[in-house]
């Protein structure tokens, strides 16, 4: 299969290392350079797009910190096309979610739909693909949080812990990637209604979706689920009902609930 030229577009007068950056980027991802291969020299950038050497340094310089290329120096140097680990997509990615959630309108209801749709499907994938690892990573943080003397905080950890172990077991990276733009919204969404829940019930449910995986029941681990977020559904709507209010921009968050009418 042919890979389509590399088309550069006119750079207008302000931020031109920003503007050539995102048209390298734009190009890796079409495919006109694959991982492996080296990018058009400092050089060739500048006279490309009539700027300074200086300049065209500062674009691949932009492009490294995202972890799209690499340099390498020597006779058989340069800037070469790199595949970014998974660790870094998924910073970078929590970085722009939880910027986008404290600017953005994106409210606890949307949250919730997400979350359920979402895991829901992990929960079936996981069970059908667990490994192992998985199943000890999964029963691990079902052990942890049975401690009632626990702290709130360092028990929500280790409810966060199982919920990502899930969307780990599902084996779809996408999937994981979803699920972790629901789970950065957590310590927002978790202020709403935390003081209500029922631990005890929390962990049964959590046991029930373990059991589910641990029997490779897809039906069993997406009913489970189901039964677990409509569990928070419930309990977090009484909360937003005590707050006066039917939804909330997680922008808005936390917030206290409202004073009894005098």
């Amino acid at each position: 299969m042919s890979r389509p030229p590399f088309q550069p577009v006119a750079l207008v007068r302000r931020d031109a290392s920003g503007q050539i950056a995102r048209q390298l980027r734009e190009a890796i991802a079409a495919g006109v350079w694959v991982p492996g291969e080296r990018l058009p020299t400092e050089q060739d950038l500048a006279d490309t797009f009539e700027v300074s050497r200086a300049t065209a340094r500062e674009a691949l310089k932009l492009l490294s910190a995202t972890g799209l290329v690499r340099s390498a120096r020597g006779a058989q140097g340069g800037t070469f096309v790199s595949v970014p680990v998974a660790e870094q997509v998924a910073t970078q990615l929590g970085e722009a979610i939880q910027l986008w959630y404290r600017a953005g309108n994106v409210t606890v209801q949307n949250v919730d739909e997400a979350r359920e749709v979402l895991e829901t499907i992990c929960a079936g994938l996981a069970a059908s693909r667990r490994t192992p690892e998985d199943i000890g990573d999964i029963q691990s943080a079902v052990e942890a949080a049975q401690d009632p003397a626990m702290s709130i905080d360092e028990w929500l950890d280790w409810d966060l812990a199982f919920h990502t172990a899930i969307s780990r077991a599902a084996k779809n990276p996408i999937l994981e990637l979803a699920m972790m733009s629901v789970h950065l919204s957590r310590p927002a969404t978790n202020t709403v209604f935390v003081d209500l829940l029922d631990r005890q019930q929390v962990l049964d449910q959590h046991s029930a979706i373990t059991q589910a995986i641990i029997d490779a029941d897809p039906a069993a681990a997406r009913a489970a689920l189901k039964n677990h977020v409509s569990y928070l559904d419930l309990v977090r709507r009484d909360a937003l009902q005590s707050l006066e209010v039917d939804d909330v921009p997680l922008s808005q968050l936390p917030l206290k609930p409202a004073r009894p009418q005098q």
